[in-house]
């Protein structure tokens, strides 16, 4: 016996879950643009702050300014609504990276106006420490967006 409306239901039900199968998978790009995005522009804004340091901008308030956008790539890295648990651990790392690295900034600020070299010298170790997962930890997030 041909029951229409059983039929229809269970072709319903398979459209639903097609779309949200699609739908998560799209969720994911969209997550991944939006963090790849963000650490893009880290490091745009960074290059452009730090590349000025001369007379007009010592490297005291290059740094600071510097600061200033990892604090920025921090809080919107943090900002973004991650559903994916991989995705979640990348985007702890990053904000992780970018506080240190504005940590170890403003550190090595305060150091150099005070002439402190043991102070610079500390701050510059911090610095490198915490930048130091950066390549790896982007290289990953790419593999794993892209799907390799």
């Amino acid at each position: 016996m041909y029951r229409p409306r059983r039929n229809f239901l269970w072709l319903s039900v398979t459209a639903v879950i097609s779309l949200l199968a699609v739908s998560c998978g799209q969720s994911k790009v969209a997550q991944c643009n939006q963090m790849i995005q963000v650490a893009n522009q880290a490091v745009s804004d960074a290059k452009v702050v730090t590349s000025g340091v001369q007379e007009e901008n010592p490297q005291a308030e290059a740094m600071r300014q510097a600061a200033a956008v990892m604090d920025k790539a921090s809080e919107e890295m943090n900002a973004i609504e991650v559903t994916d648990e991989t995705l979640e651990d990348y985007q702890a790392s990053f904000v992780n990276m970018y506080r240190d690295t504005s940590q170890a900034m403003r550190n090595f600020a305060v150091a150099f106006e005070q002439k402190d070299r043991q102070g610079a010298e500390t701050a510059q170790v911090s610095l490198q420490q915490a930048t130091t997962p950066e390549k790896q930890l982007v290289d990953n997030l790419n593999a794993y967006c892209s799907g390799q």
